[in-house]
Protein backbone atom coordinates (compact mmCIF):
# COMPACT_ATOMS: atom_id res chain seq x y z
CA UNK A 1 0.00 0.00 0.00
CA UNK A 2 2.41 2.15 1.23
CA UNK A 3 4.68 1.61 -2.64
CA UNK A 4 1.20 2.90 -4.60
CA UNK A 5 1.03 5.67 -2.80
CA UNK A 6 3.92 7.16 -3.19
CA UNK A 7 3.64 6.09 -6.97
CA UNK A 8 0.45 7.86 -6.83
CA UNK A 9 2.78 10.82 -5.38
CA UNK A 10 5.31 10.64 -8.38
CA UNK A 11 2.82 10.29 -10.87
CA UNK A 12 1.39 13.71 -9.74
CA UNK A 13 4.35 15.15 -9.52
CA UNK A 14 5.29 14.86 -12.99
CA UNK A 15 2.00 16.56 -13.91
CA UNK A 16 2.55 19.57 -11.29
CA UNK A 17 5.96 20.15 -11.45
CA UNK A 18 5.58 23.00 -13.86
CA UNK A 19 3.42 25.91 -11.84
CA UNK A 20 1.26 27.47 -14.33
CA UNK A 21 0.74 31.35 -14.40
CA UNK A 22 -0.55 33.37 -15.98
CA UNK A 23 1.54 35.24 -18.42
CA UNK A 24 0.27 38.69 -20.20
CA UNK A 25 0.93 38.04 -23.57
CA UNK A 26 1.21 40.56 -26.27
CA UNK A 27 -1.74 41.06 -28.03
CA UNK A 28 -2.33 38.62 -31.07
CA UNK A 29 -0.06 40.26 -33.86
CA UNK A 30 -1.79 38.71 -37.17
CA UNK A 31 -4.83 41.02 -36.83
CA UNK A 32 -4.96 44.66 -37.19
CA UNK A 33 -7.39 44.94 -33.74
CA UNK A 34 -8.58 48.68 -33.89
CA UNK A 35 -8.78 48.47 -30.05
CA UNK A 36 -5.32 48.12 -29.23
CA UNK A 37 -3.13 49.91 -31.29
CA UNK A 38 -1.79 52.80 -30.18
CA UNK A 39 -0.72 54.34 -33.50
CA UNK A 40 -3.81 55.01 -35.65
CA UNK A 41 -4.81 58.48 -36.04
CA UNK A 42 -8.03 59.19 -33.98
CA UNK A 43 -8.21 56.32 -32.66
CA UNK A 44 -10.19 56.10 -29.09
CA UNK A 45 -10.51 53.13 -26.75
CA UNK A 46 -10.68 52.86 -22.80
CA UNK A 47 -8.90 50.85 -20.30
CA UNK A 48 -10.57 48.52 -17.62
CA UNK A 49 -9.02 51.67 -15.07
CA UNK A 50 -10.81 54.43 -17.60
CA UNK A 51 -13.96 52.55 -18.66
CA UNK A 52 -17.17 54.79 -17.37
CA UNK A 53 -18.85 52.35 -15.30
CA UNK A 54 -22.13 51.04 -17.35
CA UNK A 55 -21.18 52.66 -20.33
CA UNK A 56 -23.02 50.99 -23.21
CA UNK A 57 -22.14 53.09 -26.44
CA UNK A 58 -20.30 55.76 -27.91
CA UNK A 59 -20.43 57.67 -30.96
CA UNK A 60 -18.05 59.92 -31.90
CA UNK A 61 -18.17 62.26 -34.77
CA UNK A 62 -15.46 65.09 -36.50
CA UNK A 63 -17.76 67.70 -39.05
CA UNK A 64 -20.85 65.37 -39.23
CA UNK A 65 -18.57 61.99 -39.70
CA UNK A 66 -18.16 58.75 -37.78
CA UNK A 67 -14.68 58.63 -36.22
CA UNK A 68 -15.25 55.68 -33.90
CA UNK A 69 -18.29 53.92 -32.06
CA UNK A 70 -17.69 51.80 -29.24
CA UNK A 71 -20.29 49.62 -27.47
CA UNK A 72 -20.11 47.22 -24.45
CA UNK A 73 -22.07 44.60 -22.93
CA UNK A 74 -23.37 44.72 -19.27
CA UNK A 75 -19.81 42.94 -17.83
CA UNK A 76 -17.75 45.92 -19.16
CA UNK A 77 -16.37 44.16 -22.01
CA UNK A 78 -16.04 45.68 -25.52
CA UNK A 79 -18.38 44.21 -28.32
CA UNK A 80 -18.25 46.46 -31.27
CA UNK A 81 -15.41 48.88 -32.14
CA UNK A 82 -16.29 50.86 -35.15
CA UNK A 83 -13.24 53.05 -36.79
CA UNK A 84 -12.52 55.54 -39.09
CA UNK A 85 -9.78 57.18 -40.88
CA UNK A 86 -9.44 59.92 -43.10
CA UNK A 87 -7.00 59.31 -46.21
CA UNK A 88 -7.14 62.23 -48.38
CA UNK A 89 -10.16 64.00 -50.55
CA UNK A 90 -9.18 61.66 -53.75
CA UNK A 91 -9.76 58.34 -51.70
CA UNK A 92 -12.33 57.02 -52.77
CA UNK A 93 -14.96 57.92 -49.95
CA UNK A 94 -12.35 59.58 -48.25
CA UNK A 95 -12.28 57.32 -45.16
CA UNK A 96 -11.37 53.78 -44.86
CA UNK A 97 -13.00 52.01 -42.22
CA UNK A 98 -12.41 49.06 -40.06
CA UNK A 99 -14.81 47.17 -37.77
CA UNK A 100 -13.81 45.19 -34.81
CA UNK A 101 -16.70 42.38 -33.13
CA UNK A 102 -15.38 40.62 -29.84
CA UNK A 103 -17.67 37.85 -28.59
CA UNK A 104 -16.44 36.65 -25.10
CA UNK A 105 -16.98 33.43 -22.67
CA UNK A 106 -18.59 33.41 -19.20
CA UNK A 107 -15.10 34.10 -17.78
CA UNK A 108 -15.50 37.39 -19.87
CA UNK A 109 -12.32 35.91 -22.18
CA UNK A 110 -12.77 36.86 -25.60
CA UNK A 111 -13.04 33.57 -27.55
CA UNK A 112 -13.64 35.14 -31.40
CA UNK A 113 -12.75 38.86 -32.94
CA UNK A 114 -14.38 39.10 -36.33
CA UNK A 115 -12.97 42.36 -38.50
CA UNK A 116 -14.40 43.92 -41.42
CA UNK A 117 -11.80 46.35 -43.08
CA UNK A 118 -12.59 48.32 -46.11
CA UNK A 119 -9.74 48.29 -47.93
CA UNK A 120 -8.21 44.54 -47.29
CA UNK A 121 -11.46 42.38 -46.11
CA UNK A 122 -12.02 40.26 -43.40
CA UNK A 123 -10.96 37.92 -40.86
CA UNK A 124 -11.72 36.08 -37.81
CA UNK A 125 -9.75 34.43 -35.02
CA UNK A 126 -10.84 32.01 -32.40
CA UNK A 127 -9.13 32.02 -29.20
CA UNK A 128 -8.51 28.83 -26.52
CA UNK A 129 -7.30 29.02 -22.94
CA UNK A 130 -5.68 26.76 -20.63
CA UNK A 131 -7.36 26.35 -17.05
CA UNK A 132 -6.00 29.79 -15.85
CA UNK A 133 -6.76 31.83 -19.02
CA UNK A 134 -3.15 31.39 -20.94
CA UNK A 135 -4.01 31.53 -24.74
CA UNK A 136 -2.65 28.31 -25.97
CA UNK A 137 -4.30 28.44 -29.60
CA UNK A 138 -5.69 30.91 -32.07
CA UNK A 139 -7.81 29.38 -35.33
CA UNK A 140 -7.89 31.70 -38.32
CA UNK A 141 -9.45 32.78 -41.56
CA UNK A 142 -9.97 35.73 -43.45
CA UNK A 143 -11.74 36.76 -46.92
CA UNK A 144 -9.25 38.70 -49.07
CA UNK A 145 -10.72 41.70 -51.21
CA UNK A 146 -10.09 40.54 -54.96
CA UNK A 147 -8.50 43.29 -57.15
CA UNK A 148 -6.60 46.50 -57.04
CA UNK A 149 -10.02 48.54 -55.94
CA UNK A 150 -9.30 51.31 -54.06
CA UNK A 151 -11.77 51.18 -50.55
CA UNK A 152 -13.63 48.24 -52.12
CA UNK A 153 -15.76 47.63 -49.12
CA UNK A 154 -16.74 50.71 -48.66
CA UNK A 155 -20.14 49.50 -47.86
CA UNK A 156 -18.81 48.75 -44.17
CA UNK A 157 -19.31 52.11 -43.16
CA UNK A 158 -22.88 52.00 -42.75
CA UNK A 159 -22.55 48.83 -40.35
CA UNK A 160 -23.25 50.95 -37.20
CA UNK A 161 -24.31 48.74 -35.20
CA UNK A 162 -23.24 44.87 -33.61
CA UNK A 163 -26.77 44.02 -35.24
CA UNK A 164 -26.09 45.55 -39.00
CA UNK A 165 -22.56 43.64 -38.19
CA UNK A 166 -23.79 39.94 -37.51
CA UNK A 167 -25.90 40.51 -40.52
CA UNK A 168 -23.13 41.48 -42.94
CA UNK A 169 -22.71 39.40 -46.33
CA UNK A 170 -19.40 38.44 -45.94
CA UNK A 171 -19.39 38.24 -42.14
CA UNK A 172 -21.97 35.43 -42.73
CA UNK A 173 -19.26 34.26 -45.09
CA UNK A 174 -16.66 33.91 -42.90
CA UNK A 175 -18.08 32.26 -39.65
CA UNK A 176 -19.21 29.43 -42.21
CA UNK A 177 -15.37 28.84 -43.05
CA UNK A 178 -14.36 25.94 -42.95
CA UNK A 179 -10.31 25.81 -43.70
CA UNK A 180 -8.63 27.89 -40.50
CA UNK A 181 -4.82 28.15 -39.58
CA UNK A 182 -3.99 27.00 -36.46
CA UNK A 183 -1.30 29.01 -34.33
CA UNK A 184 -0.31 27.50 -31.61
CA UNK A 185 1.38 28.58 -27.99
CA UNK A 186 3.31 26.35 -25.73
CA UNK A 187 4.10 26.93 -22.54
CA UNK A 188 7.77 26.14 -20.29
CA UNK A 189 7.01 27.32 -17.07
CA UNK A 190 10.01 26.55 -15.70
CA UNK A 191 12.09 28.37 -18.45
CA UNK A 192 9.30 30.90 -18.29
CA UNK A 193 8.88 31.41 -22.26
CA UNK A 194 6.38 30.45 -24.76
CA UNK A 195 6.82 29.11 -28.02
CA UNK A 196 4.45 30.32 -30.70
CA UNK A 197 4.13 28.49 -34.01
CA UNK A 198 2.11 28.00 -36.72
CA UNK A 199 0.94 24.16 -36.28
CA UNK A 200 0.93 22.89 -39.77
CA UNK A 201 5.10 23.31 -40.05
CA UNK A 202 7.32 20.55 -38.67
CA UNK A 203 7.29 19.06 -35.46
CA UNK A 204 10.66 20.88 -34.88
CA UNK A 205 8.88 24.44 -35.33
CA UNK A 206 11.79 25.70 -37.42
CA UNK A 207 10.15 28.99 -38.27
CA UNK A 208 8.91 30.41 -34.75
CA UNK A 209 8.26 32.95 -32.16
CA UNK A 210 9.90 33.06 -28.53
CA UNK A 211 8.47 35.15 -25.68
CA UNK A 212 10.99 35.27 -22.57
CA UNK A 213 9.60 36.37 -19.02
CA UNK A 214 11.33 37.35 -16.06
CA UNK A 215 11.27 36.17 -12.84
CA UNK A 216 8.28 38.55 -11.77
CA UNK A 217 6.22 37.49 -15.21
CA UNK A 218 7.26 40.30 -17.33
CA UNK A 219 7.48 40.31 -21.18
CA UNK A 220 11.81 40.42 -21.46
CA UNK A 221 11.53 39.66 -25.51
CA UNK A 222 10.46 38.53 -28.55
CA UNK A 223 12.52 36.65 -30.91
CA UNK A 224 11.53 35.56 -34.47
CA UNK A 225 13.76 32.60 -35.15
CA UNK A 226 14.42 30.04 -38.73
CA UNK A 227 16.03 27.11 -37.65
CA UNK A 228 18.26 28.69 -35.40
CA UNK A 229 18.49 32.48 -36.49
CA UNK A 230 17.21 35.36 -34.95
CA UNK A 231 15.36 37.89 -37.25
CA UNK A 232 16.35 40.71 -35.64
CA UNK A 233 14.11 43.48 -37.71
CA UNK A 234 11.01 41.42 -36.70
CA UNK A 235 12.32 41.25 -32.90
CA UNK A 236 12.48 43.16 -29.73
CA UNK A 237 13.78 43.15 -26.55
CA UNK A 238 12.37 44.85 -23.04
CA UNK A 239 14.51 46.10 -19.99
CA UNK A 240 12.94 47.48 -16.73
CA UNK A 241 14.53 50.02 -14.79
CA UNK A 242 12.81 51.79 -11.81
CA UNK A 243 9.10 52.39 -13.32
CA UNK A 244 10.45 52.31 -16.88
CA UNK A 245 9.68 50.33 -19.49
CA UNK A 246 12.55 50.34 -21.96
CA UNK A 247 12.25 48.41 -25.32
CA UNK A 248 14.72 48.10 -27.99
CA UNK A 249 14.61 47.17 -31.74
CA UNK A 250 17.45 46.55 -34.33
CA UNK A 251 18.05 45.34 -37.23
CA UNK A 252 19.39 42.90 -38.86
CA UNK A 253 23.37 43.70 -38.56
CA UNK A 254 21.81 43.96 -34.93
CA UNK A 255 22.12 47.89 -35.18
CA UNK A 256 20.17 49.56 -33.10
CA UNK A 257 16.95 51.47 -34.72
CA UNK A 258 14.64 51.85 -32.10
CA UNK A 259 14.10 52.51 -28.88
CA UNK A 260 10.78 53.44 -26.85
CA UNK A 261 10.51 54.14 -23.82
CA UNK A 262 7.44 53.84 -21.48
CA UNK A 263 6.44 54.60 -17.99
CA UNK A 264 3.69 56.36 -15.59
CA UNK A 265 3.12 60.33 -14.53
CA UNK A 266 0.14 60.00 -12.32
CA UNK A 267 -2.87 58.55 -13.98
CA UNK A 268 -1.20 59.08 -16.99
CA UNK A 269 1.03 56.92 -19.75
CA UNK A 270 4.08 58.41 -21.06
CA UNK A 271 5.87 56.89 -24.52
CA UNK A 272 8.90 58.14 -25.73
CA UNK A 273 10.30 57.26 -28.67
CA UNK A 274 13.78 57.64 -30.64
CA UNK A 275 14.14 56.10 -34.01
CA UNK A 276 17.47 56.07 -35.59
CA UNK A 277 16.79 54.20 -38.70
CA UNK A 278 14.26 57.59 -40.12
CA UNK A 279 15.43 59.89 -37.24
CA UNK A 280 12.84 61.13 -35.37
CA UNK A 281 11.96 61.16 -31.69
CA UNK A 282 8.18 61.34 -29.94
CA UNK A 283 6.85 61.99 -27.33
CA UNK A 284 3.55 61.09 -26.52
CA UNK A 285 1.09 60.88 -23.34
CA UNK A 286 -2.15 58.94 -22.60
CA UNK A 287 -5.01 58.46 -20.45
CA UNK A 288 -5.87 55.07 -20.45
CA UNK A 289 -5.59 54.45 -24.19
CA UNK A 290 -6.59 58.00 -24.70
CA UNK A 291 -4.33 60.41 -27.05
CA UNK A 292 -3.39 63.49 -24.41
CA UNK A 293 -0.39 65.10 -26.68
CA UNK A 294 1.83 64.04 -29.41
CA UNK A 295 5.61 66.19 -29.71
CA UNK A 296 7.38 64.74 -32.75
CA UNK A 297 10.84 65.94 -34.32
CA UNK A 298 11.83 64.34 -37.60
CA UNK A 299 15.61 65.33 -38.57
CA UNK A 300 14.88 64.84 -42.31
CA UNK A 301 12.06 67.42 -42.76
CA UNK A 302 13.49 69.13 -39.89
CA UNK A 303 9.83 69.76 -39.00
CA UNK A 304 8.00 69.56 -35.48
CA UNK A 305 4.68 68.94 -34.97
CA UNK A 306 2.51 69.00 -32.19
CA UNK A 307 -0.61 67.93 -31.59
CA UNK A 308 -2.79 68.72 -28.56
CA UNK A 309 -5.98 67.50 -27.18
CA UNK A 310 -8.79 68.72 -24.96
CA UNK A 311 -11.24 65.86 -23.02
CA UNK A 312 -14.71 66.14 -21.57
CA UNK A 313 -15.58 64.92 -18.49
CA UNK A 314 -14.85 60.76 -19.43
CA UNK A 315 -11.51 61.70 -20.74
CA UNK A 316 -12.68 61.32 -24.45
CA UNK A 317 -10.86 63.79 -27.32
CA UNK A 318 -13.49 67.00 -27.70
CA UNK A 319 -11.07 69.01 -29.84
CA UNK A 320 -7.57 68.84 -31.58
CA UNK A 321 -5.06 71.52 -32.46
CA UNK A 322 -2.55 70.66 -34.33
CA UNK A 323 1.14 72.82 -34.70
CA UNK A 324 3.65 72.47 -37.29
CA UNK A 325 7.04 74.25 -36.46
CA UNK A 326 5.34 76.68 -33.75
CA UNK A 327 2.74 77.40 -35.63
CA UNK A 328 -1.16 76.28 -35.43
CA UNK A 329 -1.59 73.98 -38.83
CA UNK A 330 -4.90 72.40 -38.07
CA UNK A 331 -7.40 72.27 -35.03
CA UNK A 332 -10.44 69.32 -35.33
CA UNK A 333 -13.50 69.56 -33.02
CA UNK A 334 -15.10 66.22 -32.09
CA UNK A 335 -18.90 65.17 -30.25
CA UNK A 336 -19.37 62.71 -28.19
CA UNK A 337 -22.34 60.97 -27.54
CA UNK A 338 -23.08 58.84 -24.58
CA UNK A 339 -25.33 56.28 -23.26
CA UNK A 340 -25.42 54.25 -20.43
CA UNK A 341 -27.08 50.82 -19.23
Amino acid sequence: MKAIYLFTIFFFSLFTGQEKTKYNMPDYEDVMMTSTSYNLPFNVNFTSSTYPKNLKRLEQKSNGEYLNILEYNKNGNLIYKYYRQYVSENWDGKYLTIIERNIYNDKNQPVKTLILHSNTGASLNEYHYDAVGNIILVNSTGIPIIGGNENAWRYIESLLKPEDFDKDKNILKLNNKKNKSAYVFEYDFNKKLVKAFHKDQPSNHDFHSVYQFNDSNQLMSKTVLDQGKIYYDNSYFIEYKDNKKITKEYDEEKNLTQTTTEYSEDKFTLIETVNTEYKFNQKRKYFGKTLIFDDSFTQENDEKTFEKFDLDEYNMPVKMISEKNGKIDSTVIFTNKYEFY
